[in-house]
């Protein structure tokens, strides 16, 4: 009898990018994330030392000495291009990508486009999960191109407002509560992804699906993480959904193509309930194809939670080309310092404008009476450049 092959789990892989990524990473892989392999990205070697469990690589250790980016999106996607052939191997086999990166740094911002590209090419589904920085930042335009140069390489961006967060904190939070509200928002979030992801459940979502309604999209979603409790949880659980303000339910539920959620609790879900909670979303998104998975958690006590994933329905503006590093010299072999003016970088190096520097001969002083110092009829006391009428710029 010929041996039947096994079905092979979905090989799932995160990748953290920066300081915010790698800190998410690092803690999903304390919290036992099912997948495969927990890698965190960065050129900040102060930061990688902070990564406790996940794989690390360090990135431009002789451009960037151990330090950060900057800022500079295009030295972050540099940084990325040099470590390509690293990174795909680490990618290698890969049937969902998790990238987990801020939009306003530099190697989020610059990188996180070229780490999707190396995923997509080597034939992953690449969702991205992305952390939109605080207001007082003042980096909305820097984020705004970052996600729409991530789009364009990933098949569906997830962005998490970190504004949104502080603004639902009470008056008076401190800084660490902030960032800790939205780092508990994320990760919440990505374990909900995680259930979502499981096979051991009563009803499974099948990766294919899932894929298909995913792939190819380069939009964003929206994804939340809700837990309702009581006796009619079915309808609390519809409240909840078109109260949230990340869902933006209201207005989506009516134009999705699709839905994708995620039932558990700490019991068996009772079957009617699960059916209730079906007709409410079909009754509010009818043409949308639906996903359910179902779970149970043990400890997770009688509350219903749902993590619920909506792709946007349109497809929005998308920019595909990378930024270039703010010091362009940074990244040029040292060979092009001297290129020809057939470079297509040399012009910015040799057509800018140039003031003739103002110098003057001084007298002297005390000394002007003394002899002159001659060489070959030349008073070498005479800078050079008055001696023979040199001009500096």
């Amino acid at each position: 009898m010929t041996k039947q092959p096994q079905p092979k789990g979905v090989n799932v892989k995160l990748v953290g990018l920066g300081g915010a990524g790698a800190r998410v990473v690092d803690s999903l892989a304390a919290l036992g994330f099912p997948a495969t392999r927990f890698l965190v990205v960065d050129s900040d070697s102060e930061k990688l030392q902070h990564c406790q469990l996940a794989e690390k690589l360090q990135l431009g250790e002789s451009t960037r000495r151990g330090w950060g980016c900057s800022g500079d999106a295009g030295a972050g996607a540099a940084c990325l291009r040099t470590a390509k052939d690293a990174l795909a191997g680490k990618l290698a086999d890969t049937d969902l990508l998790l990238l987990v990166t801020g939009l306003a740094g530099g190697l989020g911002g610059g990188g996180a486009p070229v780490v999707a590209k190396i995923a997509a090419d080597a034939g992953a589904l690449v969702v991205a999960l992305a952390i939109e920085p605080f207001d007082l930042e003042g980096l909305d335009a820097q984020s705004h191109d970052a996600l729409l140069r991530l789009r364009g390489t990933a098949d569906t961006v997830v962005c998490m407002p970190n504004q949104a967060v502080m603004d639902r904190q009470p008056a008076g939070a401190s800084v660490p509560e902030c960032f800790e509200a939205a780092n508990n928002l994320i990760l919440e979030v990505l374990l909900g992804m995680g259930r979502l992801l499981r096979t051991d459940g009563q009803m499974n979502i099948d990766f294919a699906h899932f894929r298909s309604l995913i792939s190819g999209r380069h939009t964003e979603s929206v994804m939340a993480a809700l837990e309702v409790m009581g006796d009619s949880r079915p309808r609390a659980l519809m409240d909840a959904i078109l109260r949230h303000p990340q869902l933006e339910a209201g207005r989506l539920l009516g134009e999705t193509d699709g839905i994708v959620l995620c039932l558990s609790s700490g019991e068996d879900l009772p079957m009617n309930e699960v059916e209730e909670v079906m007709s409410h979303l079909r009754d509010a998104a009818p043409a949308a194809k639906l996903l359910l998975g179902v779970h149970t958690e043990a400890g997770q006590g009688n509350g219903l939670t749902a993590l619920v994933m909506m792709p946007q329905p349109t497809e929005k503006t998308v920019i595909e080309e990378e930024p270039e590093p703010v010091n362009r010299l940074e990244e040029m072999p040292p060979e092009s310092v001297h290129a020809p003016k057939t470079d297509p970088v040399a012009p910015l190096l040799w057509t800018a404008h140039q003031q003739q520097l103002p110098l003057v001969n001084i007298s002297k002083g005390r000394f002007d009476k003394g002899e002159a110092t001659l060489h070959n009829g030349e008073d070498l006391d005479i800078p050079t450049y008055l001696r023979r009428n040199i001009v500096l710029n």
